[in-house]
C-alpha cells in the first residue's frame, strides 16, 4: 500500500486568527464580578481562584489594596501558588465589593 498524497497548497477557506487582548477582558470589573459570583453559586472554587488570580495579575495591587482596605501582602498571598488558597470571607467580600463599586 503506497503513501497517500496530499496537496501542498493550503485550502482557500482558512480563517485568519485575530489577536485578542485578554488584559481588557480581565480588567472589566463587571464581567469579573459576574464571573466570580457565578463561580460561587456553582460551587466552583477552582474557577473562582483562576479568575480572581488572573484579574489580580492585571490590576494594580496598590490601588486595589486602597479600594478594598486590604493589605497589599494579602493580595500578593492570593497570587502565590505555593501558599494554600484559603481567603477569608472578609477578604472575598472586600474584593467583590470593590468590583461592584
Amino acid at each position: 500500500m503506497g503513501k497517500k498524497r496530499t496537496s501542498s497548497k493550503p485550502s482557500g477557506s482558512r480563517q485568519k486568527l485575530t489577536k485578542h487582548d485578554y488584559t481588557k477582558t480581565l480588567k472589566d470589573r463587571r464581567l469579573i464580578l459576574e464571573t466570580l459570583i457565578e463561580c460561587l453559586v456553582e460551587n466552583d472554587t477552582e474557577s473562582f481562584q483562576d479568575v480572581l488570580v488572573a484579574h489580580l495579575r492585571t490590576v494594580s495591587k496598590s490601588k486595589l489594596a486602597v479600594e478594598t482596605k486590604l493589605g497589599r501582602q494579602t493580595l500578593y498571598d492570593l497570587l502565590d501558588r505555593n501558599k494554600p488558597f484559603n481567603p477569608t470571607l472578609t477578604t472575598i467580600g472586600s474584593i467583590l465589593q470593590s468590583l461592584a463599586a
